[in-house]
């Protein structure tokens, strides 16, 4: 998809300034208790804006003027993960807001539509240099693509019929905050180690595929 048609299908997905939501909330939850980092957010890139439409360790709901944010650099990023380990070390990658916020560390994973715009990340941030593993990114990456499959779901119901779509939330919701506790388990018998270990990570890839499968069904049967 080329860059001119990446915001026409932003904005077919009716997203930005939208309400807090809780699966998408759960969705950076999750993410910032896999990696063990203080900040995750889902940030949407738009023209002059990034908007964050969840959050957790930064507010939710919030804007940041495009020059403010380092999301755009992961949107135009040639892989699906952008990772800075130590933006301390390179201060001409990061940004004046990142700077405030002592922010040292970014990992960004595109959320990339099917018809293939990127809308934004899903990213982490932490105040301490860090590495990702090629495992981590990864999972990373695949947290990305279980929030696109929230949004194609969302675009796809609301727009034949919005009852369906809560209905489906909440299913999903249940169902993620089941494999939620499963994961936290996981987590504390894995010690917390940071890297994260590689056999923990698949472990939590294959409990997320029945939320997957939830979103994914939802999206097919509207599509046909």
């Amino acid at each position: 998809m080329p860059p001119s048609s990446r915001l026409p299908a932003l904005h077919s997905y009716d997203i930005l300034h939208s309400a807090q939501e809780p699966l998408f909330d759960d969705l950076t939850a999750l993410a910032a208790y896999i990696f063990s980092v203080p900040v995750a957010r889902i940030a949407f890139v738009a023209d002059e804006e990034v908007w964050h439409k969840a959050g957790v360790g930064m507010p939710a709901q919030d804007s940041l003027p495009i020059e403010q944010s380092i999301c755009p650099q992961a949107v135009r990023h040639e892989l699906p993960v952008l990772v800075f380990p130590d933006l301390a070390a390179r201060p001409e990658l990061s940004t004046p807001a990142m700077r405030a916020q002592q922010v040292v560390f970014y990992a960004g994973a595109q959320l990339r539509a099917p018809q293939g715009g990127c809308l934004g990340t899903l990213c982490l941030a932490g105040y301490e240099p860090r590495e990702l593993t090629a495992a981590e990114q990864q999972m990373l990456a695949h947290l990305a693509e279980l929030t696109m499959l929230a949004l194609e779901a969302r675009r796809r119901l609301r727009a034949a019929d919005a009852g369906r779509w809560e209905q489906l939330r909440r299913t999903a919701e249940t169902e993620l905050r089941n494999q939620m506790a499963l994961v936290r388990y996981l987590k504390v018998r894995s010690g917390g180690q940071v890297p994260v270990p590689a056999d923990f990570l698949e472990e939590v890839s294959r409990r997320l595929r029945e939320v997957a499968d939830i979103l994914a069904a939802a999206g097919q049967e509207q599509a046909r």
